[in-house]
């Protein structure tokens, strides 16, 4: 799951799938938002960094959903995989997703409130439309990387 988002982050124009134009598609105030889909802005599917864009089955659902900021995928389908989707969840507490969710990732948090969790806690209070959650407003990745390890 890792070297499919970082492969995801990295691509640029034309080296294959990436989150550059890509949204963030559900904003649940008090949960999580949800984006990654490429290809695809209503989150009905997304497009994994492998061939033919195909789902693939998780590393594993070891890591707990204790803490804010923790990236994990968004299923697939029915067998558990998963694509290009993931979600980001805002409270510390997220127990509903144990077991259920891979999470992969977390947040970088600078106090910079033009990103890391202030920029993710923003999009979470976004003016919705229901039932999907999708926000009013598109909120589009307009640029994307890979971090230098320090």
């Amino acid at each position: 799951m890792v070297k499919n988002f970082l492969t995801l982050c990295a691509n640029r124009d034309a080296d294959g799938p990436s989150y550059v134009g890509s949204t963030f598609y559900r904003a649940l105030s008090g949960n999580s938002i949800q984006g990654g889909a490429i290809g695809y802005p209503t989150g009905k599917s997304g497009t994994s960094s492998f061939e033919n864009g195909a789902p693939f089955a998780p590393d594993n659902y070891d890591v707990r959903h204790s803490r804010a900021g923790l990236v994990s995928a968004v299923r697939a389908n029915a067998n558990g995989d998963v694509d290009s989707r993931f979600f980001v969840q805002t409270e510390d507490d997220a127990g509903w997703a144990d077991g259920r969710y891979a999470a992969f990732g977390i947040v970088l948090d600078d106090g910079d409130d033009e990103r890391g969790m202030d920029l993710v806690r923003r999009i979470s209070r976004v003016e919705v439309k229901t039932p999907q959650n999708s926000p009013k407003e598109p909120i589009t990745i307009v640029g994307c990387g890979v971090l230098a390890e320090r």
